[in-house]
C-alpha cells in the first residue's frame, strides 16, 4: 500500500508536464507568442529546479520526507490551478508564474519518491522498484501527450485539458496525505516497521562538506542527464509539432504519433530495473540510451520514414537512461548522500532543459520555414556528446572503480560493504565540476530572463 502511495505521488505532476506540447500550436494562437516565447514557458518550469532540486535534496536529508512530500505536492496542485486559470483570461503572466510554481513542486517530488524508495528498498530490488516508478510517471506523461487534444476538442475548449491535468494533481495531493495517513497507522504495527519509519521520519544532520566527496563517476553521470535528460524534456516539448510541420499530420494525428515516444518505457522498464538489478550493466545502459536518441534524430530528420518508426527508437533511449543513471546513484553514495545526490541529477536534467527549450525555440524562429532543421542537427550534437560521456564513465568505472556500476545490486552492496568499490575520500575536483555547474546555471538564468524581458 505503501508502495503504491509513492508511486502515485506524482502522477498529476508527470501528466501536467506534456499537457502544454501536446497543445504547443493552440497556445501560440491563443495568446499570440512566438516559438522562443513558447521556449520560455517550458523552460519556467525548469528554471528554478537548476537551484532548487540541491536545496530540496538537501531538505530531504537534514530533515525527511513528509514536510518535503507535503509541500512539494501543495505547489504541483496551486500552480497547475493558475495555469489553468490563465487559459480563461489569456494570461501569458500568470501562465508562467503557475508553472513556476509547479516546477518548484515538480523539482523536489521526485526527489522525495526516490529517497523514500530508497529507504525502503535499498538492497531490496531497489533498481525494479525505480523502474516501476518511472514506469508509472511515463505511463501518465503518455496519456497526457495523447489524450489532451481529445479531451479538448470533445469539450470544445482547450482549457479544459488544463483544468484535468489540475484535477489529478489534486487527486495526487489526496494520495500524499493518505500515505503519511498510513505511515501513522502502521508505525505500531511490527517493530521492524518502526525502525524503518523511524528512518523515513527521521531528521538528519547535514554538512556541505560531504560534497566533496562525491566520485568523478557521480559527475559523468550528471553530465549525461544533463544532455540527455535536457534533450529528452526538450524534444518531448516539441515534437507533436515536429510530426505535424515535417509529415502534414492534422493535430489531433500528430499528438497521437508524438505520444508514442514515450510508450515502451511503460513496458520495458520494469524488465530493465529486475534485468539491472540481476545483472548490472548500467554503463551500457547509458551509452545505448544515448545512440538511440543518437539514431531517431536521424530517422526523424533525415528520413522519410513514418514518424512513428522513429518515435519509437527515441522511446527505445527513454527506457534504457532513466533505469541506468537513476539506480546508478544509490550503488555509487551513501545513503546520507543519496537526496542530495538525486537532487543535483535533477538539476542538471533542468539546466540541461532551460537552455535546450530556449535555444530549439531560437534555432525554429530562425529557420525560413519555421521549421525543425536546425533543432534536428542540434538534438544530433547532443546525442554525440552523450554517447562519448558514456564510453568515459565506461572506461573509468573499470579503471578506478572495480566495474562497479556493471555489477548486480548483490554484488554491488557486497564490494561497498568491503569498502572496494567506490572510496568516500574527499575529491578536490569538486571544486571544478560545482564551478561548471555555477557557470552552466547562470547561462540559463540569462538566457531565461533575456526571453522574457525582451522577446
Amino acid at each position: 500500500m505503501a508502495l503504491a502511495c509513492v508511486l502515485l505521488l506524482a502522477v498529476g505532476s508527470h501528466f501536467a508536464g506534456h499537457t502544454l506540447g501536446a497543445l504547443k500550436n493552440t497556445i501560440k494562437q491563443e495568446f499570440g507568442i512566438s516559438n522562443s516565447q513558447y521556449g520560455v514557458i517550458q523552460s519556467s518550469v525548469a528554471i528554478v529546479n537548476t537551484v532548487l532540486p540541491v536545496l530540496g535534496g538537501i531538505f530531504v536529508d537534514a530533515f525527511g520526507t513528509i514536510p518535503g512530500s507535503i509541500l512539494t505536492t501543495f505547489l504541483i496542485t496551486f500552480g497547475n490551478i493558475l495555469v489553468a486559470l490563465s487559459t480563461s483570461y489569456k494570461s501569458l503572466n500568470m501562465m508562467i508564474l503557475g508553472r513556476i510554481l509547479y516546477g518548484i513542486g515538480s523539482g523536489t517530488v521526485v526527489i522525495v519518491q526516490e529517497t523514500i524508495l530508497s529507504q525502503w528498498f535499498r538492497g531490496r530490488s531497489f533498481a525494479a522498484v525505480v523502474a516501476l516508478m518511472l514506469t508509472v510517471s511515463r505511463l501518465a506523461s503518455f496519456l497526457a501527450q495523447a489524450t489532451v487534444v481529445p479531451i479538448a476538442d470533445a469539450a470544445g475548449w482547450y482549457g479544459y485539458g488544463f483544468w484535468f491535468s489540475a484535477s489529478l494533481c489534486i487527486f495526487s495531493f489526496i494520495v500524499n496525505l493518505a500515505y503519511i495517513g498510513l505511515l501513522q497507522k502502521i508505525g505500531s504495527s511490527s517493530v521492524s516497521c518502526r525502525k524503518q519509519i523511524e528512518v523515513i521520519k527521521r531528521k538528519k544532520s547535514f554538512s556541505w562538506k560531504k560534497l566533496l566527496f562525491l566520485p568523478h563517476s557521480y559527475w559523468l553521470i550528471a553530465a549525461m542527464e544533463l544532455l540527455l535528460g535536457g534533450a529528452w524534456g526538450s524534444f518531448l516539448h516539441i515534437n507533436s509539432e515536429l510530426v505535424k510541420l515535417r509529415f502534414g499530420y492534422n493535430n489531433a494525428h500528430a499528438a497521437a504519433t508524438a505520444s508514442v515516444a514515450q510508450i515502451l518505457p511503460v513496458f520495458l522498464m520494469p524488465f530493465l530495473g529486475v534485468c539491472t538489478d540481476r545483472l548490472g550493466k548500467r554503463t551500457w545502459m547509458m551509452i545505448g540510451s544515448a545512440v538511440t536518441m543518437l539514431v531517431s534524430m536521424i530517422v526523424l530528420g533525415y528520413t522519410y520514414l513514418p514518424p512513428l518508426l522513429g518515435m519509437l527508437i527515441f522511446s527505445v533511449s527513454l527506457s534504457l537512461g532513466p533505469v541506468g543513471m537513476v539506480s546508478a546513484v544509490p550503488v555509487i553514495l551513501p545513503l546520507s548522500l543519496v537526496g542530495t545526490g538525486m537532487g543535483l541529477i535533477k538539476v542538471c536534467t533542468n539546466v540541461g532543459s532551460v537552455i535546450f527549450d530556449i535555444v530549439a525555440g531560437v534555432l525554429q524562429d530562425h529557420d525560413a520555414q519555421k521549421g525543425y532543421d536546425g533543432v534536428i542537427v542540434f538534438f544530433i550534437g547532443i546525442s554525440l556528446l552523450a554517447v562519448i560521456c558514456g564510453i568515459i564513465l565506461l572506461v573509468l568505472d573499470r579503471s578506478l572503480y572495480h566495474g562497479i556500476l556493471d555489477r548486480s545490486s548483490r554484488e554491488a552492496r557486497r564490494e561497498t560493504k568491503m569498502a572496494n568499490a567506490i572510496p568516500l575520500k574527499q575529491n578536490n575536483y569538486n571544486y571544478i565540476y560545482g564551478a561548471v555547474y555555477a557557470v552552466l546555471t547562470v547561462v540559463s538564468w540569462v538566457l531565461f530572463f533575456h526571453f522574457v524581458l525582451f522577446a
